[in-house]
C-alpha cells in the first residue's frame, strides 16, 4: 500500500513540475500579430460581468494591437449573483436591453467582440451595444466565455439578427473554468481564422 501511496505522490508531483516548465515556456512566447490583421484598424470591445472576458479580451488585444474598450452598463446590475440572475431572466423574458455608454466604432474595420454567454445567448449588454452601433462594411469577429455547452452558429446567429455587418468570423469559444492558456488558444485560433 506504502509503494502505490508513493507512486501517487511521483506521478503527482511529476504532472506538476511539467505543469509549471509549461507555464514559464509558453510566458517567453512572443505572439505575432497576424498578416491579415496588418493594415486594419481594430478594435477589442467586450462585456465581462467578472474578469473571464476581460482576460481573454486584454490577452487577446496584446497579440492583435488596436484599441481595447469595455462596453459599460449606464445602470450596473447587482452584485449579488442571485438578484443579477433574476434581473436578466426578466429582462431577457421582456426583450428588454439595458442600456449602455456610447462607444465610437466609426474609425475601425475589424471588431472584436467579446462577451460572456447568458442562459445560451449572448449576454444582455453586449446584445445592447451590438443593436446600438452601425456595423456596416465592418467586420465581426466574436470570442466568448462560457460555463457549458453552447453552439458558436447560434451565437453567430444572434450577432446577425443585432447587426448590419456583412462579415461575421468564426468565434473563439472559451471555457471560463479552461482560460488557463488563453494566449496559446488565441493564437491557434487566429491562426485557423486567417
Amino acid at each position: 500500500m506504502k509503494f502505490l501511496l508513493d507512486a501517487i505522490y511521483v506521478t503527482l508531483f511529476l504532472f506538476t513540475i511539467v505543469a509549471v516548465l509549461k507555464i514559464i515556456l509558453l510566458k517567453n512566447i512572443v505572439y505575432k500579430k497576424p498578416e491579415f490583421l496588418s493594415d486594419k484598424k481594430i478594435l477589442t470591445v467586450y462585456y465581462s460581468h467578472r474578469s473571464n472576458t476581460k482576460s481573454v479580451a486584454q490577452n487577446l488585444h496584446s497579440i492583435v494591437g488596436g484599441d481595447l474598450k469595455e462596453v459599460k452598463l449606464i445602470e450596473k446590475y447587482p452584485n449579488n449573483i442571485f438578484k443579477m440572475s433574476k434581473l436578466v431572466r426578466q429582462q431577457m423574458k421582456e426583450g428588454h436591453l439595458p442600456q449602455t455608454e456610447k462607444i465610437d466604432i466609426s474609425g475601425y474595420d475589424i471588431i472584436f467582440v467579446g462577451f460572456p454567454i447568458w442562459g445560451f445567448s449572448v449576454s444582455l449588454p453586449m446584445k445592447s451595444f451590438l443593436k446600438n452601433n452601425n456595423f456596416e462594411n465592418k467586420t465581426i469577429i466574436p470570442f466568448f466565455t462560457c460555463s457549458g455547452g453552447v453552439s458558436k452558429r447560434k451565437v453567430v446567429k444572434e450577432i446577425e439578427a443585432f447587426t448590419n455587418s456583412k462579415e461575421i468570423i468564426d468565434p473563439l469559444f472559451m471555457f471560463e473554468n479552461g482560460i488557463f492558456l488563453i494566449k496559446e488558444q488565441i493564437t491557434k485560433w487566429l491562426n485557423k481564422i486567417c
